[in-house]
């Protein structure tokens, strides 16, 4: 159900993409995807590990009235993260006060720029109680119901960038918002929560936070050094865009690890038999994407974005694997295996913070590519080195 789910939303994400960059030229819409990669990297800051800890303990339990506090005591971390968030984005706008076009954007976008947030909190909170069909929900619902509104507000009244950001980041917040209230968390008894969560992200998410510092934060590198190296933001929306059409091929394994995520827990090793069919499944995805996506993008966006379906074919490589190393970091995590996934996260981002400067300003969009490629296999082969040597330490006893 959560691939399927997780399928359409993707597809709808594509059409969210096609209905925006159908509507805004190229430099307008690599505006609006800057300042959405400044704010993702901004969240990433924010939480601290809280949720990955949060995460767990529920994993953990069987006690639903113990589970719905402690998405009680995430929910008043997720408050407080907005709130630093949203005072981040006076500062964003003079820090960018020389693009008044972008930095303006920064200012207006203060009511709707949480919904990265409130996203994290329900993915979380969904894989540690095995919520799938919340988070089935929350991968398509957004899109499905933005396109149509999108589509016809733009063709009646035209569309800019300010209003993009308003109506689609908005749609997305308070869609987010009702699934939180859905998750039915209660706000009593919190102060042994508190400390009960505390120990667990002392041991547990605090490692997986100094990790996503360094490879999450990174991520998002990429669209601000491209808008930086550049003229304008036309490079940024291309590579963006060839991100979003290629980030199907990460889902197959990473929802297998989410979807096993509380099995995990109790398990000494991955059942070879899930890593075969994965890898296996995982393969034919990219051969068939390669295949297809060139055409595929020249048929569904307009010939200014032809360049994008090239990228998207070489970006592949890296998501599959990409994706295959997310299916034994959740194992891993289910494990309290904070340190190892710290360590390969750190890899994965000092590669990438190299890459995405240096690759880029000699090469621009050629280097963030294959900085791409080449941390996505440090991520991987990290990753299977600490599963490998974590196994063999359960099977040593």
């Amino acid at each position: 159900m959560l691939y399927a789910s997780t399928l359409m939303g993707v597809f709808m994400g594509v059409l969210c993409s096609i209905v925006n960059t159908r509507f805004l030229n190229p430099a307008e819409y690599g505006d609006v995807r800057y300042v959405q990669n400044i704010i993702n990297f901004v969240t990433t800051f924010l939480l601290f590990g809280y949720f990955l800890s949060g995460a767990r303990l529920m994993a953990l339990s069987d006690d639903r009235n113990y589970v719905a506090r402690v998405k009680g005591m995430m929910i008043i971390i997720l408050v407080g993260a907005c709130s630093l968030l949203c005072m981040a984005m006076p500062v964003s706008y003079f820090l960018h006060s020389d693009q008044p076009q972008v930095a303006w954007l920064f200012i207006l976008s203060m009511p709707v720029c949480f919904y990265p947030l409130f996203q994290n909190y329900i993915d979380q909170t969904a894989q540690g109680d095995n919520q799938i069909g919340l988070l089935s929900l929350a991968r398509l619902l957004p899109h499905l119901i933005y396109v149509p509104i999108g589509y016809a507000i733009y063709s009646m009244f035209g569309a800019t960038s300010e209003r993009m950001v308003l109506l689609q980041w908005g749609t997305y917040s308070a869609i987010y918002l009702v699934i939180i209230i859905a998750t039915k968390p209660l706000f009593h008894q919190l102060k042994p929560i508190w400390k009960k969560l505390n120990e667990e992200n002392r041991k547990y998410g605090l490692q997986l936070y100094i990790g996503s510092l360094v490879m999450v934060s990174t991520n998002y590198l990429a669209g601000i050094s491209l808008g930086y190296f550049n003229e304008d933001n036309t490079e940024v929306g291309f590579y963006t865009l060839a991100l979003t059409v290629t980030s199907p091929l990460a889902a197959l394994p990473a929802i297998v690890g989410t979807t096993y995520f509380k099995k995990f827990a109790t398990q000494p090793a991955i059942p070879k038999k899930v890593i075969i069919v994965t890898v296996g499944l995982t393969i034919t995805t990219c051969i068939i994407f390669i295949l297809l996506i060139r055409p595929v993008v020249e048929f569904l966006y307009t010939d200014r974005y032809a360049i994008v379906g090239t990228y998207a074919s070489i970006l592949s490589v890296g998501f599959c694997i990409h994706g295959l190393g997310d299916m034994f970091n959740r194992y891993l995590c289910s494990h309290g295996q904070g340190v190892s996934v710290r360590n390969a996260s750190i890899a994965n981002g000092v590669f990438r913070l190299l890459g995405y400067t240096l690759l880029v300003w000699l090469f621009n969009t050629k280097g963030a590519i294959a900085t791409s490629i080449l941390c996505d296999t440090v991520y991987f082969s990290c990753l299977i080195y600490y599963y490998v040597r974590f196994t063999k330490h359960v099977a040593n006893g």
